[in-house]
């Protein structure tokens, strides 16, 4: 089922002004062996924090929770198969070629994907490259400045134009890989998950209508969000994310992905939590856009994963 539909108006959340803590929306919890935040962090803590990507830092930051209008949410409908089996083996190649810490990023990763693979029972058409992705997200590489965090905030401009989107976003095959390992993924289980996320940032939310507008990582495990946040908590209900914690670097965190293209409704405040609802929708205004499909301007929204 496909539907479109336009959205307006927001509200901001700051954690100086409702004495919440939490971390950003692209970063990973830290600790360091000093009380940071009003939380103490230790060298253990510091390796939890990075795979959940919720990252303390010092002051209060606004950033926009608003519906995502630059963020590259291609969802590769009709075009899949040309895209696994022809087009991006040649976009990953170059690629690496170009991006030397994601090429050495992904060479890591395919090491370890070829390690562990065999411990899992893994849904029919997920290709090595779908786990080897998510390894490269999860994996906190390099510590100066990690692929997924550079990755992250890319994908959350990448989306201004088609055009933006071929010249400059250079983590096409990572996109494309990471969309469809939580595609073929959720193909195996239709629940919905209730998690967590801890995020130092301050957000301007939309009453309405909103989406994370990245790859978002959350915890089934309230006290992975809850004991390092410094700013904002949210506590999400997600239909598109997926449990990835058996096939992350960091299984103790309990991570469950959601998609960029997830809607979400504000809900309010519950607490000392923000709650965020799914509406079991993933929306895009892109689609099949290597193909020469331009933005939309009305996202198309539908209600299943593929």
């Amino acid at each position: 089922m496909l539907i479109t539909f336009s959205f307006f108006t927001s509200i901001i959340l700051c954690s100086d002004l409702v004495g919440d803590r939490t971390d950003g929306s692209n970063t990973s919890e830290e600790n360091i062996t000093k009380l940071h935040g009003g939380q103490k962090n230790t060298a253990k803590n510091m390796k939890l924090a990075s795979s959940l990507h919720l990252w303390p830092e010092a002051k209060c930051k606004l950033l926009n929770l608003d519906f995502g209008f630059n963020a590259f949410d291609d969802q590769y409908r009709g075009c899949t198969e040309l895209l696994e089996e022809d087009v991006m083996p040649k976009i990953l190649t170059l690629e690496k070629a170009i991006n030397l810490e994601f090429g050495l990023a992904w060479n890591r990763a395919e090491v370890q994907w070829e390690q562990i693979k065999t411990q899992f029972r893994l849904p029919p058409g997920f290709k090595d490259e779908f786990g080897t992705a998510v390894i490269v997200y999860t994996t906190d590489w390099p510590k100066e400045n990690p692929v997924y965090k550079v990755f992250n905030e890319n994908v959350s401009t990448a989306g201004k134009s088609r055009t933006h989107y071929i010249q400059n976003f250079h983590f096409k095959s990572l996109h494309f890989y990471l969309t469809r390992a939580l595609q073929t993924l959720k193909k195996t289980s239709k629940r919905r998950h209730q998690t967590f996320r801890g995020t130092h940032d301050s957000y301007e939310v939309s009453e309405s209508v909103l989406r994370f507008g990245r790859f978002t990582s959350s915890s089934l495990n309230i006290e992975v969000a809850k004991e390092y946040y410094s700013g904002l908590l949210f506590e999400i209900v997600t239909c598109f994310g997926v449990d990835i914690h058996k096939l992350s670097s960091f299984p103790e965190e309990k991570e469950v992905l959601i998609p960029v293209a997830e809607k979400f409704i504000y809900r309010g405040k519950k607490g000392n939590m923000h709650v965020i609802d799914s509406t079991c929708e993933l929306c895009s205004y892109f689609n099949c856009a290597l193909f020469g499909e331009e933005k939309l301007d009305v996202p198309v929204c539908s209600t299943s994963a593929v």
